[in-house]
């Protein structure tokens, strides 16, 4: 078989070497024997101000760099997205519908419990949607439909069973029953001048405590189980927009900064929030929530498409998923909720899903 050669001749630049949508250089054929190849010529070559001599050298030269940077790219690649731990998601199935086949609507919201309660906030229907998901088996999704709550955007449920919603377009916290039912408000009791606060997110601990993310006076509100006020902590100074907040097993309050793309921390008996970490603008885009789980620090990179791992000391750790529509990729995300078991829920708004993943380790 004769040897394939790359041919660089401006004989070749017609208008056939631009893309219709860039006029950008595209695939040239060169013929060797019964052999073609696609050689890219940059733009300088094709305009033909340079001679076919000094084109030559500069398209090898152009060759060699690009190989160079693919091998390094290929070798690096499993150190950007994995940290020391190596840790994957491993898709498992998503949720497109209810028990009657309705289907979810740029849902927001999801959250689970340790036994196999998993529960939904199905922003664009007004509701919230009801599953079981136990040895990787999903039943369930009856709906959970109730006039004092409408564009369910965060879910949480405590150890009771008691479901809690936030709903977007009234900025309340709702309390259900376990059965559904309503059950009361979450106004927070007792709580100090000034007792308004718009909440934008919230948080509750393995003890029940509820944890505010009030973006009115710019605090984060501590309320005891049945809802009444216990503390505050002011936000730190020097911080952007806070999207979401997280508390650890150990008591530790993480704030996640999505304009400078930072978290802050607050141990358990603290009154004041510290920087975790420096900008990670490297690793993610817009991070809008945050949880934690057996010491990993999981971020929802909204705009990228993709979940952000860090170190209990707040490194970087890895990156998994991406932006797209297929299963197992995610189109502008919102929520996630990680069990004990490894199973991590994520509400995949754009595509009106809730997609469900292991981790492997």
């Amino acid at each position: 078989m004769a040897e394939a050669k790359i041919v660089h001749s401006v004989s070749y630049h017609n208008k056939t070497c631009y893309s219709r949508e860039s006029r950008n250089p595209g695939a040239v054929p060169a013929k060797a024997g019964n052999q073609y190849l696609k050689v890219w010529i940059p733009p300088y070559q094709v305009r033909g101000k340079l001679s076919p001599a000094r084109n030559d050298k500069l398209c090898k030269t152009f060759v060699v760099a690009y190989r160079i940077m693919l091998a390094f790219s290929i070798f690096l690649a499993p150190l950007n997205s994995f940290g020391a731990e190596t840790i994957k998601f491993r898709y498992l199935q998503s949720i497109y519908f209810d028990d009657k086949g309705g289907g979810l609507k740029q849902s927001e919201g999801v959250a689970c419990d340790e036994k196999s309660l998993l529960i939904v906030g199905d922003t664009g229907n007004d509701r919230l949607v009801r599953y079981t998901f136990q040895d990787k088996d999903l039943k369930g999704g009856n709906e959970i439909k109730i006039p004092q709550l409408s564009n369910p955007i965060r879910v949480q449920i405590n150890s009771k069973g008691e479901i809690f919603a936030l709903d977007g377009k009234k900025r309340r916290i709702i309390r259900l029953n376990p059965d559904g039912t309503f059950k009361d408000y979450v106004d927070g009791e007792g709580i100090p001048s000034p007792s308004t606060f718009v909440p934008k997110s919230f948080k509750i601990d393995r003890n029940n405590n509820i944890y505010i993310l009030d973006i009115f006076t710019g605090r984060v509100l501590v309320l005891n189980p049945e809802g009444k006020y216990q503390k505050q902590i002011p936000f730190p100074n020097d911080h952007g927009f806070f999207s979401d907040l997280s508390v650890d097993s150990r008591g530790i309050i993480l704030l996640i900064d999505c304009v400078k793309a930072m978290i802050f921390s607050a141990a358990k008996d603290s009154n004041s929030f510290s920087a975790l970490t420096k900008s990670l603008r490297e690793y993610v885009d817009f991070p809008t929530s945050i949880t934690n789980s057996k010491g990993t620090i999981y971020i929802v990179d909204e705009d990228g498409g993709s979940i952000i791992l860090l170190r209990g000391d707040g490194t970087f750790a890895g990156r998994q998923l991406g932006k797209g529509r297929s299963e197992g990729l995610l189109y502008f995300p919102s929520q996630i909720s990680v069990n004990e078991k490894g199973e991590i829920f994520i509400a995949d708004r754009s595509n009106s899903r809730v997609q469900i993943f292991t981790l492997v380790k």
